[in-house]
């Protein structure tokens, strides 16, 4: 839906959308280092946040042709013109912004957000971080390596078991949901394994390996067949096997339960990787740690906060972890600790800082007690691969040390951070004579200025002006609260904090004051805006509450709608998948009232999906669209500029 033919900008009359969203599906399997070095939350795809720029950028009347070219050259349209982003976040604006040429600022309430962003427009050079590196590594692996025994093969996973006492008969026994602990199942991209299917025995606890992936019985120690998809927890409760008593992680306070060393998953040379039931060394191992921990043999600096008490999401609190030292094993606290310690102690130049800073950051989500596995890929399941503090019934702990494998590793976060000044990009881009998405090398350029990266309230922060391009993601109205997701990072970081309140739903879910608290978060950033500038923003939402607060915000910031666009956005797999998830964005344009006349009220519901094509709508997209085009109907406007009044 655009209003407007003409003296308007691309973005408002001409966008192609359809285009633009087959590029983000292209793109969902590239790998932009540039947003690499740190988990963030919620980060729009690049292809979007691109697109939206330059088109916000050209006239109306810019061929799509002339366009493309622009998206997927090396040049810089942007040149000259500013753009500011006032919930930066994970940055994919700013970044965007600065590679197409725009001087770029931005402002978050989270202060791990603006480190994030800062390394990103400006990282140092990867030689210089990759030297730190070795040294941090070599230095933790001289004083930890005892800790990680090497029995016939390197350590990389150890899994854990948690014992409970169910609270009715106070018997004590494993909870698990199956007795599975890999698989080989011939998944695409998944490990390959000399054996089928890795269990255990239930009565016993050791490791057994079946020949056939589809085996579905073992038989146990006493001779009995148990089905091996079977087990104690069900349904999200533990059944108890004395009393039948169902009880749920909050009952039993599963995160501080006592904890069985179950398996340990290693990677012997030359072959492949290998499940065994744990050494005398690895268990001799657990209780040096426990030792070292109350007597370090190097200087530790260790998070001494505690969970906030008043989380809108009561994980993992719920359960028992209070204290941020209680998410993590006496080894994961050692060496987290020691590579903490030793970059306040090595005095590196502040961008290498920070970036090291960044990789300890990142590896903090795979080095966890909320650490899981997924057992058919072989790979760590990081904390908030699923959303918020999730429990899992069996524990994954990495060896932050391993030397060659494994997901989150220390060296992997490493290198991870030193990718991310990469210059050279894949990325997917439209063919518009052939209409067909090609891939290609981007060489991007260093921003070539970057203004103040603000650590406060949207409301609280006047960005220098003027700014031409206003883009934005806002938090979104019922989602998870990020804030209290990275509180983790800041625990780890004292002098990283939150700059102000964060914009979120109240418990009630009360649409006029998240409109309003919007509305004041933009205020700010719409007096620097240059005059005769569109302002957009992605959003997304099934519910018909949320798109309603961006009603309210709309009208108390006194803005109307000049075009409203759908582009693919999330694209969710594994596990992330549910019926329920929107994998499109709307792209809403605004103008100021006083340099737009009201439209028409469009009555009825949209009808994008006619226009999609291949690619699939939900049916909470459905919902989304229609949200989405019920809200903008009656605030639809069309520009005053200079050459008159524009309209449909």
């Amino acid at each position: 839906m655009a209003v407007g033919n003409s003296d308007l900008t691309l973005l408002e009359s001409d966008f192609p959308a359809l285009a633009v969203s087959k590029v983000v599906d292209a793109d969902r399997r590239k790998n932009d280092p540039a947003y690499a070095a740190h988990r963030w939350w919620a980060r729009r795809p690049p292809a979007v946040l691109r697109s939206i720029l330059l088109a916000a950028s050209l006239p109306s009347g810019t061929s799509h042709e002339e366009f493309w070219r622009l998206y997927g050259s090396e040049e810089r349209p942007l040149t000259g013109m500013s753009a500011h982003d006032p919930f930066m976040g994970g940055g994919s604006t700013l970044v965007e912004a600065a590679r197409l040429g725009a001087n770029v600022s931005g402002t978050d309430v989270d202060a791990t957000s603006r480190q994030i962003v800062a390394h990103a427009l400006e990282p140092p050079q990867a030689s210089e971080v990759a030297e730190a590196g070795r040294d941090l590594l070599e230095y933790l692996r001289l004083a930890f390596s005892c800790l990680y025994p090497s029995d016939g093969g390197e350590p990389l996973h150890y899994f854990w078991l948690p014992v409970v006492t169910c609270p009715q008969c106070e018997t004590s026994g494993p909870l698990f949901r199956n007795l599975i602990l890999a698989r080989d199942a011939g998944k695409r991209g998944a490990v390959v394994r000399d054996f089928g299917v890795a269990v255990f025995d239930p009565e016993t606890l050791k490791v057994h390996h079946l020949a056939s992936p589809g085996r579905r019985m073992l038989t146990t120690a006493s001779g009995r067949m148990v089905r091996i998809d079977t087990g104690t927890f069900r349904s999200r409760k533990y059944e108890c096997p004395t009393c039948g008593r169902r009880s749920s992680h909050r009952d039993l306070k599963t995160g501080q339960a006592p904890r069985h060393l179950l398996a340990v998953e290693r990677t012997p040379q030359a072959r492949r990787r290998a499940f065994d039931s744990p050494t005398r060394n690895d268990v001799a191992a657990i209780e040096l740690a426990s030792h070292q921990l109350e007597d370090p043999p190097v200087d530790l600096v260790l998070p001494d906060a505690d969970f906030d008490p008043e989380r809108t999401d009561p994980r993992p609190r719920s359960y028992g972890i209070s204290a941020v030292q209680d998410l993590f094993t006496d080894r994961q606290l050692l060496v987290l600790g020691a590579a903490h310690a030793w970059l306040d102690a090595a005095g590196l130049d502040a961008p290498i800082d920070r970036a090291l800073r960044l990789a300890l950051s990142n590896s903090l989500m795979t080095n966890n007690r909320l650490c899981s596995y997924a057992t058919d890929y072989g790979r760590l399941s990081a904390l908030f691969s699923v959303r918020g503090y999730s429990l899992p019934a069996l524990s994954v702990e990495l060896n932050p040390l391993h030397s060659s494998g494994g997901r989150g590793t220390l060296q992997q976060c490493i290198r991870r951070v030193i990718r991310s000044s990469t210059a050279v990009v894949r990325r997917s881009i439209w063919n518009p004579e052939l209409n067909t998405v090609n891939s290609k090398k981007i060489a991007f350029e260093r921003a070539s200025k970057v203004g103040e990266l603000g650590c406060s309230s949207a409301a609280d922060h006047s960005p220098a002006a003027p700014v031409d391009l206003l883009v934005f993601d806002p938090p979104y109205y019922d989602y998870i609260v990020y804030d209290e997701l990275a509180e983790l990072f800041r625990s780890w970081n004292p002098d990283l904090s939150l700059g102000g309140q964060p914009l979120q739903s109240s418990a009630e879910g009360d649409p006029e004051a998240f409109g309003t608290l919007l509305a004041d978060c933009l205020r700010p950033a719409l007096r620097a805006r240059s005059a005769g500038r569109p302002i957009a923003f992605t959003y997304h939402s099934s519910n018909p509450s949320a798109w309603q607060a961006i009603g309210i915000a709309l009208d108390e910031a006194k803005l109307r709608v000049t075009a409203l666009w759908p582009v693919r956005s999330d694209g969710h797999m594994g596990h992330h998948s549910h019926p329920g998830n929107c994998e499109w964005d709307v792209v809403v344009v605004c103008r100021p009232i006083d340099e737009t006349h009201a439209a028409p009220v469009q009555d009825g519901h949209c009808s994008w999906e006619a226009h999609f094509g291949d690619l699939s709508v939900s049916t909470a997209d459905t919902r989304n669209f229609n949200e989405a085009h019920a809200m903008a109907s009656p605030r639809l406007g069309y520009p005053i500029t200079q050459g008159g009044t524009h309209g449909p």
